[in-house]
């Protein structure tokens, strides 16, 4: 997309209007071409109780037959691999000190009337196999807490970094997600925002190009900049110029940024900028259509490339509408055997319900449909003027 995009500002003959009327376009019939993506359901996991109680029954009939086959000897030196059988799995230590008691157990029963010796010898070897398990669970345990606790700290320091707009700012509606390219990742190189400022609400949703480290660093900056610039500038041509000089100003980045640039004003209207992003996609009365008309000018960090053109285009969407934003990893997904993702014709087929569940079934559905080698960061961002506010109707 980014290439697609690109190569449409630069083939432009002459420049537009710097500010012209958004044409809405014409919505499909009705139909449903997917039904909406059911829950997976949960995974199986294996009883604790079972876990817990089979050292004590193997131990039990490790006795049993001793004691019934006269062969006490014979079984006496398996009772220390029944204590060492919490070791096969997680080992807690609550389990590890019941194997131990099981297999105290045993060699007490086995050892009943035999001779000393074997009988000393496994029970050292138990209680040596317990101490030394106990102690491998207790480190594992150490080793869980404290992933736990880094997993935490990185999830407050993705989020204070790179955070997710609210749910309303300023009468207008949002719904944002993010697929990490990175498993477990909530930072990437994606980014979106929504600001109350004395111009209207202003939202931006944008990709870094570039992977890496670098690629987050420039994201986060990138959005501190439009933070600040979104405040104190009143037009979004000028957010757009004094982005594209502060992007090329950043010492890591090496690339440009893509980004949509919007305005949501308090009579409902919305003024759009596109700096080389994906064009947002109208939903009205259930269908979702890509809005034609929308011009694009150069990402951040090249717009000097198209002399500082930055065309702007305003719509008024009907009450009930509905627009979604998007980056390439959704504009270009692809599945295993090279097909675009239809993005417009599956959010149609799961519109009917709240913007919440919606975008819940459009990210599983995403999820299971590209493919998993070739994988990019993607971001959605569904929102709702505030004219929409008076309808209850859904997406």
């Amino acid at each position: 997309m980014h290439h697609l995009c690109i190569a449409g500002w630069l083939s432009c003959s002459a420049p537009a209007a710097a500010q012209r009327s958004l044409v809405m376009p014409k919505l499909p019939p009705a139909g449903r071409a997917h039904p909406g993506v059911p829950a997976a359901p949960p995974p199986g996991r294996t009883s604790r109780l079972a876990l817990g109680t089979f050292p004590l029954l193997l131990a039990a009939v490790c006795a049993a037959l001793g004691r019934f086959l006269d062969l006490p000897l014979l079984f006496l030196p398996l009772m220390p691999a029944v204590a060492a059988l919490p070791a096969i799995g997680r080992p807690d230590v609550r389990r590890v000190l019941g194997a131990g008691a099981a297999a105290v157990g045993g060699v007490a029963v086995l050892g009943w009337g035999a001779k000393p010796i074997p009988v000393y010898a496994a029970l050292a070897s138990v209680l040596a196999v317990t101490a030394v398990v106990r102690t491998a669970a207790r480190r594992v345990r150490r080793q869980e807490l404290r992933i736990a606790r880094l997993g935490r700290l990185a999830q407050v320091t993705q989020a204070a970094v790179l955070p997710r707009p609210p749910e309303s700012v300023g009468g207008v509606r949002l719904e944002a997600r993010y697929l990490a390219a990175t498993p477990g990742a909530t930072v990437g190189g994606d980014i979106c925002g929504a600001e109350r400022t004395p111009f209207g609400v202003r939202l931006l949703i944008g990709d870094v190009s570039g992977k890496g480290l670098d690629v987050v660093a420039t994201a986060a900056e990138t959005l501190h900049i439009w933070r600040e610039l979104a405040h104190h500038e009143s037009s979004l041509a000028g957010i757009a110029l004094r982005m594209d000089t502060s992007v090329t100003r950043i010492h890591h980045c090496e690339g440009f940024v893509t980004a949509l640039l919007i305005t949501v004003y308090d009579d409902g209207r919305v003024e759009l900028l596109n700096c080389g992003h994906p064009p947002p996609l109208l939903v009205r009365g259930g269908r979702a259509t890509w809005l034609s008309g929308l011009q694009a000018t150069a990402p951040l960090g090249l717009m000097r490339m198209a002399g500082d053109r930055c065309p702007t285009a305003v719509v008024r969407p009907a009450p009930g509408d509905w627009l979604l934003l998007c980056t390439d990893g959704v504009a270009e997904c692809r599945n295993p055997d090279g097909e675009f993702y239809p993005l417009a014709e599956r959010l149609s087929s799961f519109c009917g319900h709240g913007p919440t569940a919606v975008l819940d079934a459009l990210e599983a559905d995403l999820t299971r449909y590209r493919d998993e080698a070739a994988r990019d960061d993607a971001m959605l961002l569904l929102f709702r003027p505030p004219d929409g506010q008076h309808s209850q109707r859904s997406p």
